[in-house]
Formats: structure tokens, C-alpha cells, sequence
């Protein structure tokens, strides 16, 4: 691998050492990490160098800079696999918890990138996006029935997803519903986003922001993501924290009604269930197969809290903003549920 990045990039190091998930080294005093990206297009990474190399310029501090070869291209084959060098900035000031005002912050710079993405870009996309995944899934689920269940997550799985095809009919249909009747504003544009902004990533970002967990969307997707991690992390909500961290990024960039709605919307779609299922059948590790089990229950024997945490969600953003006419999802309400 030394002789690899040395070839690729010039870069001498004597050892590896760990950094997060990656493997990482040193070269005059610099850490390096080597980030595999085989996920990703070349038009992709691209985009996402265009994107990190903007938000350095824009003064955020813990993005990481990828690197180009010697011959200026961005990845590299290291151990038999497409990679990233992604040069990590020196430390910055550690704050142990996600602010609303940074984040507000980090998505007003990314919302002034000027120039188009193709491959990056996720904003408008969502709906269709989402009715993809939920074919997919039901076509796998359809087979699973139809050969019967041959373990216990299978056969959870085989229970619980009309359950959860119902729960993405129902974030469709707002979307829709949104797209149709609400208006976006300049706020609303399309800026940096993470794939899935949790507490877990935060923590990684306090070192180094790595460009290719990022997409170009809407700046309530990582609102909603995070929302719902704080959730599902004991699967109860710190009200206070939460309406903190949500104040405070609204005061710092307020959010619209085509927001909020948004935001909703993606909360309503549960992608935590997709995830689990997803990993569990590819994955090869009969550890990680064990922990997406254990998952799949805890989400399974959760659902009625998750359905209060949504009630909660929509009560929030209501007396939020008074001149939100958004429909309710009335399975959904205290009225409705307090009849069982």
C-alpha cells in the first residue's frame, strides 16, 4: 500500500495508523486518510471535490481537502479498490454536541455554491427516489413470502413490511401533497447536505467533515435525519435538547412552511426499517447480521413509540408555524389514537 500511495501521490509515510473507520497516515506532520469509494461515479467525486474544495473557501474549517495524484486524478486503486486521499485539517475547537446554529451555518455557505451538479445532486428527487426503494423492497418481500420464511428475521421482515409499505404510502402522499400546494423560497434551494447526519457522524465531523458522506439537497434532510437519530437512539426524545437545536437553527436561518413540510415528510418515510433490511441481507458477516436482527427488533417492538414521536413532530411543527396548513396523517393524530 505504501508503495501504491507513493507511486499515486508522492506522499512517504513509515506506518498506518487507525482514524475512525479508516485507515490513515502521516506526511510532514499532516494526517492523511485513505477512504475507499468504490460506491461512487467519477463524476460524483468530481462534484464532491468541487464541493469541499468551495466549503473550505467558504470557512469550514473541518472539511477535509481530497487529494489529487500526480497525474490529477482524484482516486486512486490502493489494496485492489478505488480510494480517496482525503488530507485531514489540523484540529479544530471540539464541541461535543451538534449545534443548530453550525449547522444553519454550514448549509447558508453551501446554499451559495454556484455552479450545477448532475450526479450530487438529490434536491426534487425524493419522491421518486423513495417509490423505487419501496418497489424494490416489495419485490424481494413478495419472493420472501413466497418461499416462507427460513429464520426468525425473515420472518419479522414478512410481518412487519406492509406495516411499513403503508408508513411509505403515507410520507409519498405528503411529499406530494407538499410539492403541490406550498411554495419553496430562496431558503429552500439546494445546499450541502450529509447522506444520513446522526450523532455518531457529528462526533467524526468534530475531526474532519469527509466530503464523500455528502449530497446537494434540501437542508431539511439533515434536520430530519438528525431528528430521527435522537429518536431512535433509546427511542425517546429529549424534548428540550430538541427544541433547542431546532430554535436555535431557526433563528439563525428560518425555516419556511415548504421546510417544515419537508421535513415532516422525510421523518414520515422510515428509512431506519429500509436500512435494517437492506444490511441485513447484505451484509456477509453473521456478526453484523446478528446486530441488523437485534436492530430489526428493537424497531419492531418500538413502532407505537415511533408513532408518538411523529405525533410530536407534527404537534411541534404546527405551533411552530401558525400559518402552516398542512394536512395531518390522520392515523397519526391523538384523536385518532386514542381510540385504541
Amino acid at each position: 500500500m505504501d508503495t501504491e500511495i507513493s507511486e499515486s501521490y508522492g506522499l512517504q509515510y513509515r506506518k498506518t495508523e487507525k482514524f475512525g473507520d479508516f485507515k490513515a497516515f502521516r506526511y510532514r506532520n499532516i494526517l492523511y486518510t485513505i477512504v475507499p469509494c468504490g460506491f461512487l461515479e467519477q463524476e460524483e467525486v468530481i462534484e464532491l471535490k468541487q464541493l469541499s474544495d468551495y466549503m473550505i473557501q467558504k470557512g469550514e474549517s473541518r472539511v477535509g481537502l481530497i487529494v489529487p495524484t500526480k497525474e490529477g486524478q482524484l482516486t486512486a486503486i490502493i489494496n485492489n479498490q478505488p480510494c480517496m486521499i482525503i488530507r485531514c485539517p489540523r484540529k479544530t475547537q471540539y464541541r461535543e454536541n451538534l449545534t443548530g446554529r453550525e449547522l444553519a451555518i454550514f448549509h447558508q455557505r453551501g446554499r451559495t455554491f454556484p455552479y450545477k451538479l448532475t450526479k450530487c445532486n438529490r434536491i426534487g428527487q425524493w419522491k421518486n427516489l423513495w417509490e423505487k426503494r419501496v418497489d424494490q423492497m416489495e419485490m424481494f418481500w413478495r419472493e420472501k413470502v413466497s418461499q416462507h420464511p427460513s429464520n426468525e428475521f425473515e420472518k419479522r421482515f414478512i410481518e412487519s413490511f406492509p406495516y411499513y409499505l403503508g408508513l411509505t404510502e403515507n410520507a409519498i402522499q405528503y411529499l406530494v401533497d407538499t410539492e403541490m400546494d406550498d411554495y419553496p423560497s430562496l431558503v429552500d434551494s439546494a445546499t450541502v447536505c450529509h447522506h444520513r447526519l446522526t450523532e455518531q457522524l457529528w462526533q467524526e465531523i468534530n475531526h474532519v467533515d469527509f466530503p464523500h458522506s455528502w449530497v446537494f439537497d434540501h437542508s431539511s434532510r439533515d434536520l430530519a435525519e438528525y431528528s430521527r437519530d435522537q429518536f431512535l437512539t433509546d427511542y425517546k426524545m429529549d424534548q428540550n435538547k430538541w427544541n433547542h437545536f431546532l430554535n436555535e437553527y431557526n433563528q439563525m436561518s428560518p425555516l419556511t412552511s415548504f421546510s417544515w413540510r419537508l421535513l415532516y415528510a422525510r421523518i414520515l418515510f422510515p428509512i431506519h426499517y429500509f436500512e435494517t433490511i437492506e444490511g441485513y441481507y447484505l451484509t456477509k458477516s453473521e456478526v453484523k447480521k446478528m446486530s441488523y436482527e437485534n436492530q430489526l427488533n428493537r424497531h419492531l417492538d418500538h413502532s407505537t413509540k415511533y408513532e408518538d414521536f411523529l405525533v410530536l413532530m407534527n404537534e411541534y411543527i404546527k405551533n411552530n408555524n401558525r400559518s402552516l396548513h398542512a394536512p395531518n396523517v390522520n392515523w397519526l393524530t391523538k384523536e385518532y389514537r386514542s381510540k385504541f
